[in-house]
């Protein structure tokens, strides 16, 4: 009698660590969007995720919907971006709008956070944005249940951090969680980047984008050892190379300007980058350190933009090598070091705070 309840209970244990891994490994989307409308035979559920965090993979399914209800079997290795269309025949008819739990949120219309758990998705309401005649389409506001990564990143794009030791500890497998503290990780010290990314559970420690994470770390950890100078080697539009040295040039401060030709930003901030270079160029010097892949792009626009400083990058040899090299994730960032190579200020793109530095440094 009791070995066959020992057997039982084991039975029903291991059915439901079963359970829970096959869970783990794929997820069910069923979606009742009846009450809004049955005008549609099937659904296209596109999915993508994040290149910057080694996921170029993009997918899309077809499958077949009745009675304004359908649902998706999925699996996928991380938690990807997803939309949802509605056809009929081969016309689409609408769109799906996610809205966060909180009839108060905001709405994220056409994308949501699918990890693998069984989902369930409701109509809610016709949006507003179908009295525009300009869409041949609909938008149908949807509620979505089940998902704790969709909940985290609808959350997460209405604005709440979930990047604190208590909010990881609390959602330790989640990727929209690591996802936020990769888009952030440069506010943090490198200590805290160590501790906040530590928390995370032993599954998501094997993903790639925690790879990517302890990537960054690695790499920021040899630029606040060796400095931006350490192998500085890269050659300007004419093939000259140049050191650090030869950039410097004797100067208190050198400004590092990451930049490429294809982003606009880092355009329109080059007449304020030319009046900074006239007005302390006996104080500092400048370098623009491209990320461009296309080195007839990049040479075109230099010799464009004529800017008096050296325009250097490792193209056409290695077309991401400073990118990699220095961890620049966002174009322009410029990075001030003082007279001992050292960081002074790393801004994303803040030439008045830039400038306030220089004049700080330069009264001591």
């Amino acid at each position: 009698m009791n070995s066959n309840k020992t057997f039982i209970v084991l039975f029903f244990l291991i059915a439901i660590f079963s359970c829970s891994e096959k869970q783990h490994d794929s997820g069910l989307v069923t979606a009742d969007l009846s009450t809004l409308t049955k005008d549609f035979d099937k659904v296209v559920i596109r999915m993508w995720g994040y290149p910057f965090l080694g996921d170029s993979i993009t997918t899309s399914d077809t499958i077949k919907a009745k009675d304004g209800k359908f649902s998706y079997p999925f699996k996928v290795k991380e938690a990807k971006i997803a939309c949802f269309i509605l056809f009929k025949g081969n016309k689409k008819k609408a769109e799906l709008g996610f809205k966060n739990r909180d009839e108060n949120g905001k709405t994220n219309f056409g994308d949501v956070y699918l990890g693998n758990e069984n989902i369930v998705i409701s109509g809610v309401k016709e949006t507003p944005v179908q009295s525009n005649k300009s869409i041949p389409f609909k938008y149908y506001l949807v509620k979505i249940e089940g998902s704790n990564e969709a909940d985290l990143r609808m959350r997460i794009m209405n604005g709440e951090n979930f990047t604190s030791a208590e909010s990881i500890k609390s959602n330790p497998g989640t990727y929209a969680v690591l996802h936020q503290l990769f888009i952030v990780k440069d506010q943090y010290s490198l200590n805290h980047l160590r501790k906040l990314s530590s928390l995370f559970s032993d599954d998501l420690k094997k993903s790639i984008s925690y790879s990517k994470l302890q990537d960054y770390i690695t790499k920021r950890e040899e630029l606040e050892k060796y400095g931006y100078t350490k192998d500085f080697n890269f050659v300007d539009t004419n093939g000259k190379n140049y050191s650090f040295e030869d950039i410097k040039n004797g100067k208190s401060m050198t400004l590092l300007i990451f930049w490429a030709s294809w982003c606009g930003p880092c355009r329109q901030e080059i007449p304020e980058l030319k009046k900074l270079y006239h007005k302390y160029k006996d104080e500092i010097s400048m370098v623009s350190l491209s990320i461009d892949h296309d080195y007839k792009s990049w040479k075109m626009e230099v010799e464009k933009e004529n800017m008096p400083w050296p325009n250097l990058s490792q193209l056409p040899v290695k077309p991401n090598g400073i990118k990699e090299k220095y961890n620049i994730n966002a174009v322009p960032t410029l990075i001030l070091l003082d007279e001992n190579d050292k960081v002074l200020l790393n801004s994303i793109n803040n030439l008045s705070e830039i400038e306030k530095t220089i004049n700080s440094k330069l009264k001591k």
